[in-house]
């Protein structure tokens, strides 16, 4: 089985997917859909999670075999860590291809968007004729695997509007189980799914002064492609 499956909160991981689906031919799944027993070539499209591998993304490497792998890490323009090396490395995958691709931040609005998509056809040629690359080790702060879902948490604030009619929307789309009927949990890492798929509005986020500090930093714009 070939398939691009993507795990995406605000659109992004899943509009590059969706783009290299349609030129490979692959079917395009969500990661919730994925099927757990086996893939020829995979593409995993999925955003960074503070400079970290997304637990959904863990969960799924874990259960699933795959011949071929592909990982494509969206990143908010701050920095992109570590990941695609780390999933080589703690998964032992044959990794043929990998990219880290700028894309609106999820705390920033009017951030601007994905980048010129087409700069990713050396990876879809390279995925019609696979072989196994080696990805380099990165800069990866320290502190990065610090508490990362209470930095979220401390960071940005998310809260409830008049408009919430307990409709149950944002618990049954969260991964982690993390809101019920708009409020929060300890669980909760701040990824915002739940704002985009309400469907009355009803959840808003802040962030706070040292969210706001950090978000200030020069951002970095670069399209990176192994092949």
């Amino acid at each position: 089985m070939n398939a691009v499956v993507f795990y995406s909160n605000t659109g992004q991981s899943e509009a590059v997917a969706k783009y290299l689906g349609e030129a490979l031919g692959y079917t395009v799944v969500d990661i919730e859909g994925a099927d757990s027993g086996g893939y020829e070539d995979l593409v995993l499209v999925f955003p960074v999670h503070a400079q970290n591998i997304p637990r959904p993304v863990r969960e799924l490497l874990k259960k699933t075999r795959v011949k071929n792998l592909t990982a494509i890490a969206t990143y908010g323009k701050m920095c992109y860590g570590n990941v695609l090396y780390e999933i080589q490395n703690e998964f032992h995958m044959n990794i043929v291809a990998g990219a880290y691709i700028p894309a609106k931040h999820a705390y920033i609005d009017g951030d601007g968007g994905l980048p010129d998509l087409s700069l990713l056809t050396p990876i879809i040629e390279k995925i019609k004729a696979p072989s196994e690359i080696e990805l380099p080790k990165l800069y990866k702060n320290p502190l990065a695997d610090l508490f990362p879902k209470t930095r979220s948490r401390l960071g940005v604030k998310l809260y409830k509007n008049s408009n919430c009619n307990g409709c149950g929307a944002c618990a049954e789309r969260c991964h982690f189980r993390a809101i019920d009927s708009g409020v929060t949990n300890g669980r909760c890492i701040r990824c915002l799914r739940c704002v985009k798929v309400c469907p009355n509005n009803a959840l808003e986020f802040k962030a706070r002064l040292p969210m706001r500090l950090y978000l200030s930093k020069k951002k970095v714009n670069e399209t990176v492609i192994y092949v």
